[in-house]
């Protein structure tokens, strides 16, 4: 009976091993470390950071994206993302524009 019990336990104890030595391998590699530019004058120059987050969320059903700026943005979840106005537009998506107020009873 013990010696079941101490297999089982080997088993699960190498399984969990092998995970954590596979999650520490995995994330390792995925550092963000910025990249470094080197100028003219040889000068070694820091750039931002190659994993930088979209801040552009569009809608695909409207094809519309909206820009922090925009007041429903924070409300907004989107379901595509993009780095800057230009990509969204050249996706095919169009700028959130507020649409004119019509007056009750007209």
């Amino acid at each position: 009976m013990f010696g079941f019990f101490f297999q089982m336990f080997g088993l699960c104890a190498g399984a969990f091993l092998t995970g954590v030595l596979l999650t520490w391998l995995t994330m390792r590699s995925r550092s963000s470390s910025p990249a470094a530019v080197v100028d003219a004058a040889g000068l070694s120059i820091m750039e931002e950071p190659v994993d930088v987050a979209p801040v552009i969320k569009a809608n695909s059903r409207t094809m519309m994206f909206h820009t922090p700026e925009s007041p429903y943005y924070k409300r907004m979840k989107g379901d595509a993302f993009f780095h800057s106005p230009e990509d969204a537009q050249r996706a095919g998506y169009t700028m959130w524009t507020p649409r004119p107020r019509v007056p009750a009873g007209a």
